[in-house]
């Protein structure tokens, strides 16, 4: 389930414990999770970051040139299926927040259904709407690097609050 902006309360998700921000990376638009991170939106602290086997799915050339993740870099990383337990565990019961939650979580449940795991139930908010909801634009930059753990580290609770 994705709450809608209007229903997201800044407030309420610095409250210890109820919200992570993710962030993935991926091979393409509609392709392969390869990299994860996860932290507590409140305390910035890191949860997950991690690499993910893709399996031998191809980087498509216009994601590795934002990402600058390469298969060599993957190499020895585990798969969606091995790392999927815990992301599961971290995210479970809390508001994932991610700036593009809508691809965030169509990545991560195909994945899911790729590797025939249960879809995720997590509740999921959209920074980015919060964002263009708050500061009355239609998006901004992020700044992360397109990295997942910088992505993820510049929707912290602390950078939030300078948005």
């Amino acid at each position: 389930m994705t709450v809608s902006a209007p229903q997201l309360d800044p407030a309420e998700l610095l409250t210890p414990g109820t919200a992570v921000i993710l962030d993935t990376e991926t091979t393409d638009l509609g392709g392969r999770v390869i990299e994860v991170a996860v932290i507590d939106a409140t305390t910035g602290a890191t949860l997950i970051d991690t690499l993910v086997d893709p399996q031998g799915a191809p980087i498509h050339p216009d994601a590795a040139a934002k990402h600058h993740i390469d298969a060599d870099e993957l190499a020895g990383a585990p798969t969606f299926a091995q790392i999927w337990p815990e992301l599961d565990r971290t995210c479970r019961g809390r508001i994932v927040l991610a700036w593009n939650a809508p691809f965030d979580q169509a990545e991560i449940t195909a994945d899911c259904i790729r590797e025939h795991l249960p879809a995720p139930t997590w509740t999921w908010g959209c920074l980015m709407r919060l964002d263009a909801r708050i500061h009355h634009t239609r998006w901004q930059r992020l700044g992360g690097g397109h990295r997942a753990l910088g992505d993820s580290n510049a929707l912290s609770s602390s950078n939030l609050a300078k948005r």
